[in-house]
């Protein structure tokens, strides 16, 4: 079956919603609610970016680049927040089985955690994608289960990390369609000497394989 682009999703301030936790996030990108963050772009002048190549030939390349974003244009030691953002909404196909493709590249400073889900647009009920709704993990600072100060060279802040995976969503046999759910629990240093910056900047690519 080919394979057809549906959306570039990429972090800014018109798109992810915080809270205090990444399904607090979730549940209130779900409902609507407003974007809540600020571009902080590169605080520190030490982040890698997330950028697209400059002759990006995809139907993808109008998307922006990613920023980097924050609850707030200052920075707490140790605070933790969520975000998440939602993508469009895809009508699935009754009667045959709807396969996507997910990539995701995100950077965090500094510990992180990422999830994807898929949703209904009958409810919040998760489809039972196999690989979907499981919490990834970025190194040794875990922002769920608590950090102190990281203090191992290469840091965790300089690390971007990638994701991909098939999601097949099965047989539909009634009109419904699908969000893909992006959100992140994310923890600024506890302590880092005189730089104590936060951000997260992240891009999703969805594909839909169609029938032929």
């Amino acid at each position: 079956m080919p394979i057809i682009p549906i959306q570039r999703l990429t972090s800014s301030t018109a798109n992810v919603v915080s809270a205090a936790d990444k399904a607090t996030a979730a549940a209130l990108a779900l409902a609507g609610a407003a974007p809540n963050v600020v571009n902080v772009g590169n605080a520190p002048l030490i982040w890698p970016e997330i950028r697209k190549f400059d002759n990006d030939n995809t139907v993808f390349a109008a998307a922006a680049d990613p920023q980097a974003v924050w609850t707030q244009p200052t920075f707490i030691p140790g605070e933790t927040h969520g975000f998440a953002a939602v993508s469009i909404t895809v009508p699935l196909t009754i009667g045959i089985i709807n396969d996507f493709l997910i990539a995701l590249t995100v950077f965090a400073d500094n510990a992180v955690t990422a999830r994807i889900q898929a949703v209904s647009t009958l409810g919040i009920s998760l489809f039972p994608v196999p690989g979907l709704d499981v919490d990834l993990n970025a190194g040794s600072l875990n922002p769920v289960t608590g950090i102190t100060t990281d203090v191992a060279n290469p840091y965790n802040w300089q690390k971007v990390r990638f994701y991909s995976i098939p999601a097949s969503l099965g047989l539909i046999s009634i009109a419904v369609g699908v969000r893909f759910v992006f959100s992140f629990q994310v923890t600024n240093y506890l302590t880092n000497g005189a730089i104590n910056t936060a951000g997260l900047a992240f891009s999703a690519d969805i594909y839909q394989a169609t029938p032929i």
